[in-house]
């Protein structure tokens, strides 16, 4: 049993496309740990992400975590658009 998956590995042990995997990774709902050249996925936190987020559908999530992305960076924004009249 490998102790850590490529993101690659990931998709196919999850079923699903690279891209999926790589968006999940990007929008921080899968942990990812770079060693040399290449990301990698600890056991545990590919079963974390399993369990956090059984019963939900892949594109529900990705959906969800672009949406806080998206409100996270608007937020930002105004953060730094109130320091700059300040």
């Amino acid at each position: 049993m490998a102790m850590v998956y490529t993101l690659p590995e990931l998709a196919v042990e999850y079923k699903t496309s690279k891209d999926k995997i790589y968006i999940l990774e990007e929008l921080g709902e899968i942990k990812s740990i770079m060693f040399s050249s290449q990301k990698v996925v600890s056991i545990f936190e590919a079963e974390r992400f399993l369990k956090e987020n059984g019963g939900r559908n892949f594109d529900q999530i990705i959906k969800e975590a672009k949406k806080r992305k998206k409100l996270e960076k608007m937020n930002q924004n105004v953060i730094s658009m109130r320091e700059a009249q300040a």
